[in-house]
């Protein structure tokens, strides 16, 4: 499950993965679960970290960062941090 495997830190803006089972998921994937945990009522306070360029190419804005080795579990798309 996506939202077990990767750790936001709204604090310092990272967002990492921390998933034991390497399962790979797709960039829409990601962005979808960002979405969805960026617009619950607890976390409006927060800049969104990603942006839609197209249906495959994302932007990472506002600040938010994400370490290389977080990417590798990402795929089908690409994300410009």
């Amino acid at each position: 499950m996506i939202a077990k495997d990767f750790k936001i830190d709204f604090d310092k803006k990272k967002i990492s993965y921390v998933g034991k089972n390497k399962k790979i998921y797709s960039v829409t994937e990601f962005y979808s679960f960002l979405q969805d945990i960026f617009d619950e009522p607890e976390n409006l306070q927060y800049e969104i970290p990603i942006l839609a360029k197209s249906k495959k190419e994302y932007l990472f804005i506002n600040g938010w960062t994400m370490d290389k080795k977080s990417l590798r579990y990402l795929k089908k798309g690409t994300i410009t941090i």
